[in-house]
């Protein structure tokens, strides 16, 4: 009878002592984990997603992959284009430790912890700094690792995290419910000059490039093609003794999607400037670009016409005497283009242009009108501008003009060839 009790009390001793043990590996397992943030996984994780950047950029324009991608926890991925200084975002929530809150934050790009300035960087934050400080999002240093691409570029900034992520109101879930394994997508984007990849953790249209961003390209594309497209007047030839010529009609509204503004104003050089905005934002999308013209404005009804500067005639017909009025200051164009600068290709209504007119070897002016101009009434000179007649009756004094033909600009033999 006692050597059973005795047995029960070492039995006793042994369970103890095994949970004792099981705590103590728990915990040191534990401690080890977090000390060493970056598991195998994890890191084997971020390489593999670093190794499928690089073989979407190989693939053709429009390659979409995806792979599970492991967070931990207070950890997070950004990716940063080549020039940009950092990651900035409005609207970040964030569940380091009890804080929770709501703003614009940026994580500066580690250019002094492997991160180069000048091109695509890619960075793994395995421990985020909880205090924040004017919106900064820190990372310890010792945690931080990142890769730099040679022949890639990103087409924006992107975060991944578990911890920080956008504040959408139809998506209110809460940080912890985001899984330690989420599926990331890359994309090969090629359009508009632009050849870059796109990482998501969402697609907009079955695309990691959202639509914004593509308008966006492509009005920043269009007013390249437009700076292009006026200095190639210079480039061609007056018909006849440097009289005015026209140098076709540009297509404002295939180049610029709605809602984005160009604005024509003057450089302090005295130079055309190109300033692109988009409506419902007042800042401009790129830095102004300057085109190697000056600021001019085209009149073509009075060009030539000698009508006396009546005061009166003025009050009711100020347009016949445009050329007295003071010069523009800026022209704005949009989508919808403004009426007294726009013209319908070929007569068909739908298809609204705008003109450019060399006035001399140095000016290339965008025209303005005051009657409606016809553009392509010649089958074999498709830039000459036709203004129909206008006669009118004012105060017994009969106004106006007769047929005005702007003819085409000739191209130089080496553009024909």
């Amino acid at each position: 009878m006692l050597k059973h009790k005795k047995a029960s009390i070492i039995s006793l001793e042994v369970l103890i002592g095994v949970v004792v043990s099981i705590v103590i590996f728990v915990s040191a397992v534990t401690i080890i984990s977090n000390f060493y943030r970056l598991s195998d996984a994890s890191k084997d994780s971020f390489n593999q997603l670093v190794a499928l950047i690089e073989e979407v950029n190989q693939d053709n324009y429009g390659t979409r992959k995806s792979m599970p991608l492991r967070m931990d926890k207070d950890t997070a991925i950004i990716g940063f284009p080549k020039n940009n200084d950092d990651f900035k975002a409005s609207g970040l929530r964030e569940s380091i430790g009890s804080a929770v809150l709501k703003g614009d934050y940026f994580f500066p790009k580690p250019v002094d912890k492997g991160c180069e300035k000048d091109k695509a960087c890619i960075c793994l934050c395995r421990e985020l700094d909880s205090e924040y400080k004017e919106g900064e999002i820190k990372c310890n240093d010792e945690y931080l690792l990142c890769r730099n691409f040679e022949e890639l570029e990103f087409s924006n900034p992107f975060l991944l995290s578990r911890s920080l992520d956008f504040y959408e109101p139809k998506k209110d879930a809460k940080a912890s419910e985001f899984a330690q394994f989420r599926a990331v997508y890359v994309e090969k984007y090629n359009e508009y000059d632009e050849n870059s990849v796109a990482v998501c953790r969402e697609t907009e249209e079955d695309s990691c490039i959202s639509k914004e961003y593509k308008n966006k390209n492509k009005a920043i594309y269009g007013t390249n093609k437009l700076k292009e497209f006026i200095e190639s007047c210079k480039d061609r030839e007056f018909v006849e003794d440097e009289e005015p010529c026209s140098c076709g009609a540009f297509d404002f509204t295939s180049e610029f999607p709605e809602k984005y503004i160009v604005e024509f104003t003057e450089s302090d050089e005295k130079k055309l400037k190109l300033i692109l905005k988009h409506e419902d934002k007042e800042d401009k999308i790129i830095p102004s670009i300057e085109v190697d013209t000056s600021l001019c404005i085209f009149h073509p009804i009075l060009k030539g016409l000698d009508y006396p500067k009546d005061e009166s005639i003025i009050e009711y017909f100020p347009l016949l005497y445009n050329y007295y009025l003071d010069k523009d200051e800026s022209i704005i164009l949009k989508y919808n283009l403004p009426t007294f600068y726009t013209f319908y290709y070929k007569g068909n209504i739908e298809d609204k242009r705008i003109i450019f007119i060399k006035e001399s070897n140095e000016n290339i002016c965008i025209l303005k009108y005051s009657e409606r101009g016809n553009i392509g009434l010649d089958v074999e000179s498709p830039d000459t501008i036709t203004f129909k007649p206008v006669s009118k009756i004012v105060k017994d004094q009969e106004l106006g003009h007769s047929e005005i033909n702007i003819t085409g600009c000739g191209y130089s033999t080496t553009d024909k060839e």
